[in-house]
């Protein structure tokens, strides 16, 4: 192989030819690359020039082709690509006989320590440090073991696949609620008077940080739940590529505590309202210490008629807040108006009272 190796080696570059491999008229081959840097080197441009060969100083000429012209050996080509099978071939052949024998006593590894985990020799057992431990063969152990393996990889991929989904879940759950209430606070802060709209836009932006923070944190989440699924694929990638059965045994003793770690391991998610906007406690902020009879007055619409570009001035104003998706059912905020109305024939408290339950029913009918 060695002296088969010299004979393809390139004079110019001292590598394996790289193809295409040109056939000078003096029987000597070169990489095409190493000839077009040869004609530079001896300043032939012209397609009718012609250069002296490295090794014979032959002249070449070119005859009106330039390099193009030169013979391609195909001869070569096809044996330098079967010498670089056979060269892979035998490097994974010697990195099988390698994996599958003892490194202390260069014996064949055909046994498994049940005691340490590790696949030995009949010489380890017999003779060194495992003498007194249980052992098994290796290839029952392999049959078991892989089987095994490939009921958590079902696992850990099952487990991947449900953080994923409610990773989705709760942040469209989120955006929903953050949604909503951005509607409930459009919807109930036009009806009441000028100092409500700076309320709406604390509130816009308020909701708008709250959105984002929680937003951020789940996408962290979701983040930390594509743990299961790269170690999924470390699994899927052994069980297919693996070499032999003492590599198997020897990769899945480094896998088997992130897999026990990950079966086990609680998911980051499971404190859903942790991530979700309340709509009730913006609704009470937004009507907090408001008479409400006052801001339903027939006296209020007119003024409100009549300086329509306040909320234009004060809509300027809010933070950009954008949220996909489709606007939800308004009829809720509908009915909170309603009783807003309702409400100038009964005092402050008992609206007070009344609006919590309201907004719960309005929200259970929406959701």
């Amino acid at each position: 192989m060695e002296a088969l190796r010299e004979a393809l080696l390139c004079p110019v570059c001292l590598e394996l030819f790289t193809p295409p491999v040109l056939v000078l008229s003096c029987a000597h081959n070169f990489c095409k690359q190493c000839l077009e840097k040869i004609l530079i080197h001896q300043n032939c441009h012209h397609v009718n020039g012609h250069f002296h060969c490295p090794l014979c100083r032959k002249v070449i000429y070119l005859r009106g082709r330039g390099i193009v012209g030169l013979l391609r050996n195909s001869l070569v080509e096809s044996i330098l690509e079967k010498f670089k099978d056979e060269l892979v071939k035998n490097c994974v052949q010697e990195r099988k006989q390698l994996s599958q024998t003892c490194e202390e006593h260069g014996e064949n590894v055909n046994l498994m320590c049940l005691t340490d985990d590790e696949p030995i020799c009949a010489i380890c057992k017999l003779f060194g440090k495992h003498k007194d431990h249980n052992v098994a063969k290796v290839s029952e152990t392999y049959q078991g073991r892989k089987k095994e393996f490939i009921q958590k990889l079902h696992l850990v991929h099952k487990k991947s696949e449900d953080a994923r989904k409610e990773s989705e879940k709760l942040i469209s759950e989120l955006t929903a609620d953050a949604t909503d209430t951005k509607v409930m606070i459009d919807t109930v802060g036009t009806g009441l008077l000028k100092g409500i709209l700076y309320r709406m836009a604390e509130l816009h932006s308020k909701l708008h940080k709250d959105y984002s923070t929680k937003l951020e944190t789940l996408q962290v989440i979701s983040k930390e739940a594509e743990a299961p699924g790269q170690l999924y694929h470390q699994m899927e990638a052994l069980l297919e590529q693996h070499v032999n059965s003492v590599q198997f045994l020897q990769e899945d003793k480094k896998l088997k505590e992130k897999i026990e770690k990950m079966l086990e391991g609680k998911a980051p998610y499971q404190d859903p309202p942790t991530y979700k906007i309340s709509v009730k406690q913006y609704f009470e902020e937004l009507i907090k210490g408001i008479n409400i009879k006052d801001y339903l007055s027939s006296a209020c619409q007119e003024t409100l008629k009549s300086t329509t570009d306040i909320a234009e001035t004060c809509r300027s104003e809010y933070p950009a807040f954008v949220f996909s998706g489709q606007s939800p059912d308004q009829s809720f905020c509908k009915q909170l108006l309603q009783l807003f109305e309702k409400s100038n024939e009964i005092n402050q408290d008992n609206f007070e009272n009344a609006a919590p339950s309201t907004l719960q029913h309005c929200s259970e009918h929406q959701h």
